[in-house]
């Protein structure tokens, strides 16, 4: 779910219900307390998404396509995502909350790349809390693991919000709703601060500390000339230590 980012039916035919996939093919099993298991397999299939439900009818796992991608879930309702536009996966679960997921797109645009990947897991009730995160562009490349804070408060009239955003048919409207989400979030414990950054950040291998408000205090690095080298930082983010070979 970024300023903010928040978070962040059709399968076969008409609809199936999926349980269980196993290696060599699509074992695809539906059942019901009053009736044995049915199970069907095949060799390959084509699908635009994939709904893995358990037996309330709550999601567990969605897979998706772009088009096909669903919103955001908080005790098994949806609300529409006001920015969102991937394919990949998301996770549930027991309430039928969205805990986290899988996506992953990129795009050109005057000639220049740019590309994203992620696999990402929520606090209860709230956006992601850690994940393996990589994006570039035009060549900057940046991958690691991060940690981000969330606050205690739920997120669901963020959700709400984001419904109304995506209704919304005017841009200007769009941009006052997503204003209301900010000021929303500011006064509800914060839109959340990333704490901890471990990977490779342009051409230096990266391991980042920050206090509660996501500003840096301490950064390990190692810079593309080989060096190590470890930083102090006060609060307005000026070095005042450092340590070298």
């Amino acid at each position: 779910m970024k300023a903010p980012s928040w978070k962040m039916a059709v399968a076969v035919g008409t609809a199936l219900g999926i349980g269980t996939l196993l290696p060599g093919g699509w074992a695809i099993a539906t059942s019901t307390p009053a009736q044995k298991a049915r199970v069907a397999t095949f060799d390959e299939i084509n699908v635009g998404r994939v709904n893995i439900v358990e037996p309330n009818g709550k999601y567990r796992l969605v897979l998706s396509n772009k088009p096909r991608f669903p919103g955001l879930f908080m005790d098994g309702k949806e609300y529409k995502h006001h920015n969102r536009s991937q394919g990949g996966m998301l996770f549930f679960n027991d309430n039928g909350d969205e805990v986290g997921g899988m996506g992953f797109g990129n795009r050109t645009v005057d000639g220049k790349n740019s590309a994203s990947a992620s696999i990402l897991f929520d606090q209860y009730k709230q956006d992601q809390t850690v994940g393996m995160v990589y994006s570039e562009n035009d060549r900057k490349r940046v991958a690691g693991i991060r940690v981000w804070d969330r606050p205690d408060a739920s997120i669901q009239p963020l959700m709400e919000m984001s419904d109304r955003a995506s209704r919304e048919p005017t841009e200007a409207g769009k941009a006052k709703i997503r204003k209301e989400m900010m000021a929303h979030a500011k006064a509800n414990g914060g839109v959340g601060a990333e704490r901890f950054f471990a990977g490779k950040q342009l051409q230096d291998a990266v391991v980042r500390l920050a206090d509660k408000q996501g500003r840096p205090r301490l950064v390990m690095k190692v810079g593309d000339d080989g060096l190590p080298m470890i930083e102090f930082l006060g609060e307005d983010g000026k070095v005042v230590k450092r340590i070298t070979q």
